[in-house]
């Protein structure tokens, strides 16, 4: 198993297993694919892994450094005003074939460590679909937490994940247990509590 940054050079193979992933998947929704471009983008910002296995390229994880001018910046939603101070965890995806090995968690682990040798940003964020169960336990097991449940993207429900390189939360009190499905509930109290861990059927929140 081989753990690498990826290059311009690799995009033709990292398109191709991104469709692979894609077209294997039940519910498309899951994964919001990027563009030739996108990836290049990404690339050239240089927090893009990928691991390989016997030469072949299995998957891939990467960060993106957005605009403080992008529309619908994730840091308004939370109230982060040093937008310079954030980078997004973005798209990761796993040869369907090699799945259930941890590769996931194992690439993001990779690349928190670059953002925090890199020096220049505090705030992780990304958003995650509430229903994919997969990629809320990889977030939770990397140390984000949510911070909101909201609608993005068009009306598309999201909850808004941080992670927090220089003031991780620490939970006080009692958590209110709510079961993964019930996002009205999240929706309401967003503002009061933070969902700090998730056991695979509850995210237990603690006030803020």
């Amino acid at each position: 198993m081989d753990f690498r940054t990826l290059h311009l050079g690799d995009l033709p193979e990292l398109l191709e297993l991104q469709k692979k992933v894609y077209d294997n998947l039940e519910d498309k929704e899951i994964l919001q694919t990027l563009t030739r471009e996108e990836f290049k983008l990404i690339i050239m910002q240089g927090f893009i892994i990928g691991v390989y296995e016997d030469g072949k390229l299995i998957g891939s994880r990467s960060m993106r450094v957005p605009s403080v001018k992008e529309k619908e910046h994730l840091a308004d939603d939370i109230g982060i005003k040093e937008k310079q101070s954030v980078i997004y965890s973005e798209i990761s995806f796993i040869d369907p074939e090699k799945r259930g090995r941890g590769l996931q968690t194992e690439m993001g682990r990779e690349l928190i460590g670059m953002v925090r040798n890199d020096g220049r940003f505090d705030n992780l964020l990304t958003t995650v679909m509430p229903a994919n169960v997969p990629s809320l336990k990889d977030k939770f097991r990397l140390g984000f937490k949510i911070r909101k449940t909201t609608y993005k993207y068009n009306g598309k429900k999201r909850h808004i994940m941080h992670m927090s390189l220089t003031k991780p939360f620490e939970p006080e009190g009692e958590p209110i247990k709510v079961h993964y499905r019930d996002t009205d509930w999240m929706e309401e109290n967003g503002d009061a509590y933070i969902g700090n861990n998730f056991d695979g059927e509850h995210i237990y929140y603690y006030s803020k």
